[in-house]
């Protein structure tokens, strides 16, 4: 059954996208108990607003709650939870990178030995449609009382990365 919710959550994801005028992209997804729990988190490359979720989880309720074929859950007894990636949240689909051009995002990865490294700096730029996607960091530099050489951007191979997460900046 988990398949065929994922299906119509595909369906009404694109049907949204089509009504709202944005491109509204699944980032993540946990169905259990058979459909009794759904947490959806979704998002937009200019970021997703309330009215888009609120669509979202009327129209995918309303769907699972009137076909047939989802009879168990026909009585509204299920939670589903439909809401954006938050602050502080890791980046788990390489579209998000495109968003968070311009941000401070840390980045933990894997070097040439497969060694782990961490990396602050600011995304400058994210190539996710190339045969090797990547992203291109300027690594912050914290110059106290010194004068430091500029560092060049970082390029990082995106399946090198282990974890990026965008920083808050003050």
């Amino acid at each position: 059954m988990d398949e065929k919710i994922r299906m119509v959550i595909d369906e009404v994801i694109a049907e949204v996208s089509v009504l709202k005028g944005q491109d509204i992209y699944l980032v993540e997804a946990a169905i259990r108990g058979g459909g009794r729990k759904i947490e959806l988190t979704v998002d937009t490359d200019r970021g997703v607003s309330i009215d888009i979720c609120a669509k979202l989880s009327r129209n995918i309720r309303e769907r699972l709650e009137n076909e047939e074929e989802f009879a168990p859950l026909a009585d509204g007894e299920f939670d589903l939870t439909v809401s954006s990636p938050g602050l502080g949240e890791p980046v788990r689909v390489d579209r998000q990178y495109l968003r968070h051009v311009g941000r401070l995002l840390r980045v933990v990865y894997l070097d040439a030995e497969e060694e782990k490294q961490e990396l602050t700096g600011r995304l400058v730029g994210a190539s996710i449609d190339a045969d090797d996607p990547s992203i291109v960091i300027e690594p912050l530099v914290s110059a106290k009382k010194k004068k430091v050489a500029a560092v060049p951007p970082v390029t990082l191979r995106l399946a090198d990365v282990v974890k990026a997460m965008v920083e808050i900046e003050f």
